[in-house]
């Protein structure tokens, strides 16, 4: 065969190698965004999941390098007020995905104990 076939066959190996630690985190990382809750669960073999309420937000970061930045991904670092720390990492769009973990994370929690009696029925 030719060197340049041998060169293209190359690269693609390398390239395919240079895939296996992306598709390890696909697989080992799961975030759920619910209507009051984030659920982040990880690990492949071994399962850890915990679940962060709005009532325990703290913090969010949004971290891009200069390929991150021109390529549109990134890692978001949520801090929790128990010292707990969920890292989502290489997620694409991060500013819209923060944005939506903001609008769900960032609002507060209001729970009514007695709820006001309905009106009394026109007579």
């Amino acid at each position: 065969m030719p060197i340049w076939t041998w060169t293209i066959v190359a690269f693609v190996v390398i390239w395919l190698i240079s895939l296996i630690p992306l598709i390890i985190l696909r697989a080992s990382h799961k975030y759920t965004l619910r209507n009051g809750s984030l659920e982040v669960k990880t690990g492949i073999a071994s399962r850890q999941s915990f679940v962060l309420a709005p009532s325990g937000f703290s913090d969010l970061e949004i971290g891009q390098s200069i390929v991150g930045r021109i390529v549109n991904y990134g890692d978001i670092v949520i801090h929790t007020q128990s010292d707990r720390m969920a890292k989502m990492q290489k997620v694409k769009d991060p500013n819209k995905i923060a944005s939506q973990i903001r609008d769900f994370m960032g609002k507060p929690v209001v729970r009514i104990d007695n709820p006001p009696s309905p009106p009394p029925p026109p007579q």
